[in-house]
């Protein structure tokens, strides 16, 4: 489906004279990663107004995509399934988050050993796209950057006691770190 949509959007922009035939492969490929994203943000934004969870579904999903798109961690081969996946993972994150529950210092630890396992793992590269060692070291250090700065904000706003956010960037990090464990189990295996 997402080829086919994409190669429409090609070939309409090929017939206006805005791409040529020799980007097509390039393009088609661009289209379907946008169209991708554009459907499963729009399946969280209508989970959310139908929950009434959007603002804590944000609060997961902000920290979660940055840092994810440097981090890496497992992949799933289908779009449709990623879509099911991701959108089953937001919901799951966004209910926890709602219902309020206390942060035991069970949860810290948890989300200190995360915080550990994306700082020393990061990048896990899919095993479709491999990464070479100068990716690796670019995607890595941007990683841990955004990971340290995450890390702040999440201790400004316990600080000020907006425990929301706090909550969600210890989520997102806790799920992330899961994430590039089975990613990297995936890629040995």
């Amino acid at each position: 489906m997402w080829k086919k949509m994409a190669g429409r959007l090609f070939e309409l922009q090929s017939r206006n004279g805005i791409l040529e035939e020799k980007d097509r492969r390039l393009y088609e490929y661009a289209y379907g990663v946008l169209l991708g994203r554009v459907a499963i943000y729009l399946i969280i934004v209508i989970l959310g107004i139908v929950t009434g969870n959007w603002l804590e579904m944000l609060v997961f999903l902000l920290p979660f995509t940055v840092l994810r798109q440097y981090a890496g961690g497992i992949h799933l081969e289908k779009a449709g399934s990623c879509m099911v996946v991701s959108s089953i993972l937001v919901l799951l994150c966004g209910q926890y988050l709602a219902s309020g529950s206390a942060v035991m210092w069970q949860i810290r630890i948890i989300w200190l050993a995360a915080v550990g396992v994306i700082f020393v793992m990061a990048p896990v590269d899919a095993s479709s796209k491999k990464l070479d060692e100068k990716e690796k070291k670019v995607y890595g250090m941007r990683a841990r950057a955004i990971l340290i700065i995450e890390c702040a904000i999440a201790g400004v706003f316990s600080v000020t006691g907006y425990f929301l956010v706090v909550n969600g960037i210890m989520v997102a990090h806790i799920v992330l770190a899961s994430g590039l464990i089975l990613g990297w189990i995936k890629n040995f295996f």
